[in-house]
């Protein structure tokens, strides 16, 4: 498998496989549950490009998540995936079909939001995968704004630092280091096959 590239493994795995072949490596947790695709049936993978939100104060600059998410964007591989992280308020909306609309034009494969966000199915419809807690239908320009971009952020247990690579289906979010990722990728496609073949096993015998 030494000459497959990203585009031809992440289709022979899955989320549960990458996570099996990180536990292999390291130690600490990984992954993530809990977010929901705009679009049914969902893959999204590539460089993490982070952005953070935090509750508003008037006295400090607003950022603009568009402005922001250009810059975590620039400092990362082509075809990455804007993770964008609200812990202190994952019920509000994070971005809606206007500013998600922006972060496509922008580049992004995919945008990951710890944190709600609004018109779902517009969000459906756009050429990159959209992923979030969950919707809302209310704006949240009152309540957080953009404190960080290109930096560490953590949630749900775990913590991303921009660069690292990511893979999300609908079982969840693994993280992984960049140099790693595609020797975790060709252990994850050992797993699969592995597996299948256990399950051969286990139906062949059943039916003996």
């Amino acid at each position: 498998m030494g000459t497959q590239g990203v585009d031809d493994l992440t289709p022979l795995v899955t989320s549960a496989s990458v996570c099996d072949a990180m536990a292999r490596r390291h130690a600490h947790v990984c992954h993530v549950v809990g977010l929901r695709s705009a679009r049914d049936g969902q893959v999204s993978y590539g460089p993490a490009a982070t952005v953070r939100f935090a509750p508003r104060r008037d006295d400090l600059p607003d950022h603009d998540l568009a402005a922001a998410a250009g810059h975590a964007l620039s400092a990362v591989p082509p075809g990455a995936v804007l993770v964008i992280a609200a812990p202190d308020a994952p019920g509000e909306a994070v971005a809606g079909g206007k500013k998600l609309a922006a972060v496509e034009e922008l580049g992004a494969r995919a945008v990951v939001a710890w944190g709600a966000i609004r018109d779902r199915a517009e969000a459906a419809e756009y050429r990159m995968g959209v992923w979030a807690l969950g919707e809302t239908p209310r704006a949240s320009g009152d309540l957080l704004q953009v404190v960080e971009s290109g930096g560490i952020v953590s949630f749900g247990g775990i913590t991303i630092t921009s660069g690292d690579w990511v893979f999300v289906d609908g079982a969840g979010m693994v993280v992984v280091p960049f140099d790693e990722h595609l020797d975790v990728l060709e252990e994850a496609v050992a797993i699969e096959r592995a597996d299948a073949e256990a399950v051969r096993r286990i139906r062949a015998r059943a039916g003996s």
